[in-house]
């Protein structure tokens, strides 16, 4: 089989959005702190407190914020997504993965989730595990371009190069920036990708 230049850096990260309103973005860790004193039973408080902590960066903080909430609301799926999310910055990847797959413990539907779980067994190189999140989150929201193109790398390090030429085709499909660098390699790459398989 052919060798070809790798275009896209296999460890790009694709980091997944959080579910941050505007509302949360303009509050302060001191102001959310104040209202996780004034309602200590709340666990939307404490969920809230988490985020200020995360858009902080005081991740161990937002950690324990959000397993708060968890103690108090068990089924709390956003809590679980955005500690994973924490932990995955704290270099915690097992334990990522655990409060990703809680996540859809409680909601199957939960793209984001399934996409987050991808990257975080995609930091172990469990490939196949990995494909198989994307896969999943893919089939909730078609429309994700960046998860077509972790997808793509993926499949293109396992040497499933028909799978990372459809992947990449869908990200181009998808991407809304259709004119940049990362757009152009991958333009560049498939046809690379293609000579490989003859």
């Amino acid at each position: 089989m052919r060798t070809f230049t790798l275009l896209v850096s296999v460890g790009v990260t694709i980091v997944a959005m959080m579910h941050i309103t505007p509302l949360v973005l303009a509050q302060s860790v001191k102001e959310a702190k104040a209202r996780v004193e004034e309602k200590p039973d709340a666990p939307r408080l404490h969920y809230d407190l988490g985020l200020a902590y995360y858009e902080s960066r005081q991740y161990v903080e937002a950690i324990t914020s959000f397993q708060e909430a968890i103690k108090l609301k068990a089924d709390y799926k956003e809590a679980y997504y955005d500690m994973g999310m924490a932990q995955q910055k704290t270099g915690k990847n097992s334990a990522a993965i655990k409060s990703f797959r809680r996540a859809i413990e409680y909601d199957e539907k939960y793209a984001e989730a399934h996409a987050a779980l991808g990257s975080a067994y995609r930091t172990y190189s469990q490939y196949s595990v990995a494909s198989r999140s994307y896969q999943a989150a893919l089939k909730l929201k078609p429309e994700r371009a960046d998860w077509h193109l972790s997808l793509g790398i993926i499949y293109q390090t396992m040497e499933a190069y028909e799978n990372a030429i459809t992947a990449y085709e869908a990200y181009l499909k998808h991407t809304p920036n259709k004119d940049s660098k990362r757009a152009g390699q991958i333009r560049s790459l498939i046809p690379q990708l293609k000579e490989a398989i003859r």
